[in-house]
């Protein structure tokens, strides 16, 4: 993923403006100090391992990217809470299914939710993802915005579309 990720970089000529470091969320006292981000985000693993070798992937760097192995949801808001300055902003995509965990989680390390987006497939389908934004120290006051719905059939919805095309 940090090969990709360095083409990427090469490819838009983002050489001098981005860095990819790639090691453990945890390590961050190597390269940074604590509250010095304005905003973090973050698509961190969604799922928790239970000790079931088999809802690993085959691949490690999806084993990885997809279950708490390296890190967990405890660790990746702690690092974020830590790194955030006083009002900075924590975006995170994560698993419906994790809203309870994810809010508790949120304000054990001071960091109020203030937009939640619910993602859904379809209309008729139950929402899977969430989108949700929080900052640190924050008053408590929480939007619930309109549902993200990525298809209408077996077509991109048309707001998917116009993110593909740069139309936000």
């Amino acid at each position: 993923s940090a090969d990709l990720a360095h083409r990427n970089i090469e490819l838009n000529n983002l050489k001098d403006r981005v860095t990819i470091i790639n090691d453990n969320m945890l390590h961050y006292k190597k390269y940074f100090e604590d509250e010095t981000f304005d905003a973090i985000t973050c698509n961190p693993p969604f799922f928790k391992l239970d000790g079931n070798s088999a809802q690993l992937n085959n691949l490690d760097q999806l084993t990885i990217a997809r279950h708490e192995i390296s890190i967990n949801l405890d660790g990746i808001v702690e690092v974020a809470s830590k790194l955030l300055r006083n009002r900075g902003y924590f975006a995170m995509v994560h698993r419906a299914d994790r809203l309870d965990d994810i809010l508790s989680t949120f304000n054990k390390y001071k960091i109020t939710p203030k937009r939640l987006q619910f993602c859904h497939s379809t209309l008729e389908k139950n929402a899977k993802i969430i989108l949700i934004e929080g900052i640190k120290n924050g008053e408590n006051s929480l939007a619930i915005l309109p549902p993200f719905i990525t298809h209408e059939g077996r077509e991109y919805s048309k707001v998917v579309k116009d993110l593909f095309q740069g139309n936000f």
